[in-house]
């Protein structure tokens, strides 16, 4: 009697479960729709998306940073998508410049041309910067070269850092984008915005709590909402 009680418990809590998991999805897919809604001015030609791509509330969250609080010295750790939207809205508002660094060189000989076509290359320097040993890396993991990076961004002018690479989605580089703010803190100026991404994901969790007590930065979490997590030195305006 006791073990049909406790197996009937058990099917309902794994029910709950498999429902809140449904209704969770619902909630990213519908913020999701409407952010595609919000970003069809921008898209007057395909852009090739991919798994790995930031979600299009995460995207339009980030532009509205850089519309609403006019940041100009924009870095993005990982190419991608929204490499390019970045772009075109600089290239709308006529100011501001972004710095995408990347490791994958292929992705990149594909990536300049779609700039190029669409009249953004003076917009955005994509920087080649393979992964190598970091010293403030978390379990021996890789990180940018920095040494082409610091000819074309000055110290204390970042005031836009988006961290959606290197890539960490299997354990063993599962704290790959650490590093980013240690090795990054020179270049910051003092009103700057912090973006990372994939914070659905335990390790992404982890590295915020670091961030935060290490550099005294209150991250705002967006689960439904992009799946980023954001901290502003200076506040600012924003949108949700």
């Amino acid at each position: 009697m006791f073990r049909s009680i406790r197996s009937k418990i058990a099917v309902k809590r794994r029910q709950i479960l498999e429902q809140s998991a449904d209704l969770d999805m619902m909630k990213r897919s519908a913020n999701d729709t409407i952010a595609l809604q919000i970003l069809a001015p921008l898209s007057n030609t395909y852009q090739p998306w991919n798994p790995s791509a930031l979600r299009p509330s995460a995207l339009v969250k980030i532009l509205n940073e850089i519309m609403l609080n006019r940041r100009s010295c924009i870095v993005e750790c990982g190419a991608g998508i929204s490499t390019i939207y970045i772009a075109k809205v600089l290239k709308q508002q006529r100011n501001g410049h972004l710095y995408t660094l990347e490791d994958n060189l292929d992705w990149i000989e594909i990536l300049k041309p779609l700039l190029e076509e669409q009249g953004l290359s003076e917009y955005v320097t994509v920087i080649p910067a393979p992964l190598v040993t970091c010293q403030w890396a978390m379990e021996d993991n890789l990180w940018y070269d920095l040494s082409l990076f610091r000819s074309h961004v000055e110290t204390g002018t970042i005031d836009l850092l988006i961290v959606d690479g290197p890539p960490a989605y299997d354990k063993p580089r599962r704290f790959a984008r650490y590093p980013a703010l240690p090795a990054l803190r020179d270049f910051f100026a003092p009103n700057l915005t912090v973006v990372l991404d994939d914070i659905n994901r335990s390790s992404e969790s982890e590295i915020v709590v670091k961030w935060a007590n290490e550099f005294g930065l209150t991250f705002e979490k967006y689960l439904y909402d992009g799946d980023i997590a954001i901290a502003r030195t200076q506040g600012g305006y924003r949108i949700g």
